[in-house]
């Protein structure tokens, strides 16, 4: 029976068919999903916001341990999920944030990884690539990470869009609808690689530590994508 969770719930409500596309991509990669079992996903497979309630679930059952689920008749509550996969990724962060402002680092996490893997003349053009003026070329990772911070809003989703979209081409093999967007195309171009060798190495961490947060992190990255779309008006393209 599916469970409400103001955490998460709204967010995929709000949603269309191609922003809750990948979520169930992530889901099917996994043998023990609910998804392709169930009768709204096999009439209208395409349609996920026919079904966007249990997506919902879905998240929250992996990110809790069976024989407890089993014990609740739910999964934990989606803060417990992301809190989980901050634990996982080694994010710092307050329990007691907002499940918004957790994603939101475990978004920065990953970027910032990225960033240090990138040469002086990568870092100058993605800081051009996303409107950052005054910072010296050779800033460090931390230094282009703070200044993209106090951008804040929409720097906040190019950003998310960047990371989920890199996550979304290595599990399934192609990247998200929404980041054709003119805009975005030269940076995701130049993370490409460098956020591919974070997420490799994730992963290869991810063999060891279980495979439900293979499912989890990617789900938690794509959630918070999507809440900072929602929350940003993006620019009309001239």
């Amino acid at each position: 029976m599916s469970s409400y969770d103001e955490d998460l719930n709204p967010v995929l409500e709000k949603a269309n068919d191609e922003d809750l596309l990948p979520l169930v991509g992530y889901m099917l990669n996994k043998f023990s999903n609910a998804i392709d079992t169930d009768e709204r996903y096999k009439e209208n497979p395409e349609k996920p916001t026919e079904y966007a309630d249990l997506l919902a679930d879905e998240i929250r059952l992996f990110g809790g341990n069976t024989f407890a689920n089993l014990a609740r008749g739910e999964g934990v509550s989606y803060k417990e999920v992301v809190c989980d996969v901050a634990d996982r990724l080694k994010v710092s962060y307050n329990k007691e944030s907002t499940v918004e402002r957790i994603e939101s680092l475990i978004i920065q996490k990953i970027f910032e990884d990225s960033l240090e893997k990138m040469s002086d003349e990568e870092k100058a053009s993605v800081m051009k690539d996303l409107g950052i003026k005054d910072i010296p070329v050779g800033a460090s990772a931390t230094m282009i990470m703070q200044a993209l911070i106090k951008m804040g809003g929409f720097t906040s989703y190019k950003i998310a869009v960047i990371v989920a979209n890199a996550i979304a081409k290595f599990i399934v093999g192609r990247g998200l609808p929404l980041a054709a967007n003119a805009f975005l195309t030269k940076a995701l171009s130049i993370f490409a690689g460098p956020i591919g060798w974070v997420v490799s190495g994730i992963w290869m961490a991810l063999d060891i530590a279980g495979p439900s947060y293979k499912v989890t992190i990617p789900c938690v990255i794509h959630v918070a994508m999507l809440r900072l779309k929602q929350q940003n008006t993006l620019p009309e393209e001239s």
